[in-house]
Order: structure tokens, then sequence, then C-alpha cells
């Protein structure tokens, strides 16, 4: 036998759980590739004995049965081994050892009436007499063996040779190398960007930034004024990313119907043609190994899924805006308001000094503090130190405002960003990288194959 084959034998031999093994020179009588089992007896009372037969029986390309003239008509041979490989493509070898102990026509007699059995199990009487005392029909076995293997080495290196063939061609009509990562790399952004413009993004960022600052101004504007901002729209509430404030919802299903439905404007045929052409940007740079009609296949599912987008973008969208009030918005206003009071007990302290000027009643000077040369009135300056303090204090925050503002935004366009790849990784770019993996699997097998 051969390194090769004994290599692929040993193999074989440790699959079928056989332990013991001898190796013998390729020769006449033992071709290269040759294995030949002795199994145990078919009615071995060890289990074991008769499992490993009916393993080694359902996978052997020749099986030869020795049997005796006392057991050769053996029901359970015939039943449970023999009856059924009928109809299977496997080769089956009757051998009636022991041939010596019979006279001719007893042997004569014997074969016959195992051919008969072997035709009734449904399988072709290849019946053979043989003695291991007197070699009788020895050599004539040893040929049907060593022809067999032969028969099937030929058979196999013929079909090893058509499956090489086929796996070579089909590496060929697969395609050699992969795109360029640079050049993925750059389409995939492009996509994700013409994504984010189809989604509305540099809108919804910009009403996110517009929106926070309101949110500020009204939470720590001057309480006399911050109202305005009321006649101010609100960017997030014109985007239906907002409910308005008659808005109740009842129900967990109203609430993701509600989710759902934003006024985000469709987007222009300007940026659904750009979308497309980045879309077959990224199918042409990911899938530039794969053959012309594969990659012309792909290319009209990505497209087809970016008509399909449009929903789950806006679903996307309307997930991502969140916006809570900032802790510090609730602090400043709470002092807006304390500077607020402060400011109208001066300015009713002050009132209640004209008043009993005007009507000439008795008076008491108003307590004041001295700085430096200056005397002010204690309710002078609560009044005018009340809104100059309120005024200073809403302007300090509208700058605090608008840097929150920009953070915000900043924010949730990493958050929508993110959403977008997600989408764009499960209904495109998903799709690419799916085919790309069958293709990698089938040029490795195939490659393997062609070895």
């Amino acid at each position: 036998m051969s390194s090769a084959s004994s290599d692929g034998a040993r193999e074989l031999l440790e699959w079928l759980g056989v332990p013991e093994r001898r190796d013998l020179p390729v020769g006449p009588h033992h071709p290269d590739g040759l294995v030949l089992l002795d199994l145990p007896d078919h009615d071995s009372v060890v289990a074991e004995h008769r499992r490993r037969a009916d393993h080694v029986t359902e996978r052997a390309d020749l099986l030869v049965w020795v049997t005796s003239p006392q057991k050769y008509a053996d029901a359970v041979l015939h039943a449970r081994y023999l009856a059924p490989l009928a109809g299977k493509d496997l080769r089956v070898l009757v051998v009636l050892n022991q041939a010596d102990r019979l006279a001719p026509d007893e042997l004569a007699a014997c074969l016959a009436d195992l051919a008969r059995l072997v035709r009734e199990d449904g399988l072709t009487p290849h019946v053979l007499a043989t003695s291991a005392v007197t070699g009788m029909g020895i050599e004539e076995l040893r040929e049907v063996v060593a022809d067999t293997a032969r028969q099937r080495r030929a058979a196999t290196e013929r079909l090893t040779g058509e499956v090489r063939a086929a796996a070579r061609a089909l590496l060929t009509a697969a395609g050699p190398g992969t795109g360029s990562e640079k050049a993925v790399r750059s389409a995939r952004t492009a996509l994700v960007e013409a994504l984010e413009d189809a989604a509305g993004v540099p809108l919804v960022v910009s009403a996110v930034e517009g929106a926070s600052l309101r949110d500020a101004i009204s939470a720590t504007g001057w309480p006399p004024t911050r109202w305005l901002q009321r006649f101010r729209a609100n960017p997030l509430r014109t985007l239906g990313l907002r409910p308005g404030s008659g808005t109740r919802t009842t129900t967990p299903e109203a609430a993701d119907v509600e989710l759902r439905r934003t006024s985000l404007p469709a987007a222009s045929p300007a940026v659904q043609a750009r979308l497309a052409t980045a879309a077959r940007g990224y199918v042409g740079a990911a899938s530039a190994a794969l053959p012309g009609a594969w990659g012309e296949e792909l290319n009209a599912r990505v497209v087809e899924g970016v008509r399909e987008i449009a929903d789950p973008l806006d679903v996307a969208v309307s997930r991502s805006v969140r916006l809570r009030p900032a802790r510090w918005w609730g602090v400043v206003g709470a002092v807006q308001w304390l500077l607020l009071v402060v400011m109208t007990v001066g300015l009713a302290w002050l009132g209640v000094l004209a008043v009993a000027a005007y009507l000439q009643l008795p008076t008491f000077e108003a307590p004041a503090v001295t700085i430096g040369a200056l005397r002010w009135p204690w309710p002078s300056l609560l009044a005018i130190g009340g809104a100059a303090l309120g005024v200073l204090l809403a302007v300090l925050a509208r700058a605090a405002g608008r840097v929150g503002a920009r953070r915000r935004a900043g924010k949730v366009r990493s958050e929508l960003r993110r959403s977008v790849e997600e989408l764009a990784s499960d209904r495109l770019v998903g799709r690419v990288d799916a085919e790309l993996t069958a293709l990698a699997t089938l040029r490795e097998k195939a490659a393997r194959a062609a070895r």
C-alpha cells in the first residue's frame, strides 16, 4: 500500500473504530488501496461485535460472507444480513468454506442450495467454494478481492479527476481575488451619508439644536420675557418629532404608531438618485470579485432594498430623537423666580413709599446701603438689582444653552448615524456581505476539491 493510501486507510480505520491493523506491501494479491477487514461473527453473543459488523456492512464495497456446510442455511444470516442488501449497489460474495469435508456430489448440492437461498434473498448468487486446508478456491477468492479493489480505485480516480476538473472550472467562473478594502470603506461611507440625507438627518440635527435652545430659554430666561418663546415654532414639533401639548397616548401600541409618524419631507429626486448611485457604487466596490451575472443580480437586489428603506429610516430617526431637560435648567429657573420676587418686593416697597409721599402721609426713611460715596436705599437696590441680575443671568443662560444645544445636536447626530449604519448593515450591506461570504465559502470548498 502506498504512503498516501496508507494514510487514507488509517483515517478510515479510525473512523470505523478498528484498533488493530497490519500494513502489507503492495503486490499482485494486495493492490494499492485495498483495505480488508475481518469482522466478528454476525451471531456473536457480544453486542459490540454485532454493532461493529452492522456498521461496516453498510459501508463496504465488497462483502465476503464466509459460511460453512453446517451454517449456510442459518436464518439469521439470510434474514438479517443478506436480504436487507437486496437492491443496493453492493457486491456480495458468499464463500462456502470447509469444502474439503464434503464429497463432490454433496458439495455441488450445497452450492446449488446456497445459490438458491441467496437468490431468494434478492441478491445475484455469487457463490464460491473454498478450503483453508487444501487451498481450494483460495486463489480465485484472492483474485475477486483484488479485482474489486482495482476496479474501485480506477472508478475513484476517474471520479476524482472529474471532480477536480469541475472544481477548477467553478473557480474560474467564480473569479479570483477580492475588492479593495479602501474602496469598500469609501463606498460604504458614501452610502451612509446618502442614507442620512435621504432620512433628513441634517434637518433633524438642526431642529434638535433649535428646539434645545428654545427649551433652554423657556426654562432659564427672564420670567417676564420668557413667555415670548411660546410664539416661536418648535422645530421638532414642526417635523412631527415631538408631540403637541394636547397629544395624549393611552396605550403602548398608540405610542408606537405616533412614534412612526413624522412630518419629515420626502427625499427629493436628487437625493434619491444620489442614494441609488451610492448603493450601486458600494455594490460595485464590495463585489468586484463577483462574477458578472452574480454582481448584476446583487446590485438589483440592493437597489430594490433602497426603495424599501424609507419607512425604516423614518422610524430610526423618530426613535433616536429624545431630548430631556438639563439639570441646571431647573436650578437657574428657580434662581430667576427668586430674583423676580426680589425685584417685585423692591418695586412694591417703592410703590408704597411713592403713594405715602403723594398722600402726604407720615413716612419712615427707607433703610439704605452705603457703598463708598453712594447710598443705595434698599427698595431701589432690590428692584434694580433683581432686574439686572435676572437679565444678566438670562444672557449667560442663553449662551450656556447654545453650547448645550450644539452638544445635544452632535449627540443626536451620532445616534442617528449609528442607527442609519445599523439599518444599512441590516437592509443593504448585510445582503452584500452574505453574498461575499457565500462566494468565499464556495471558493474555499472548490479550491479544496481542486486539490
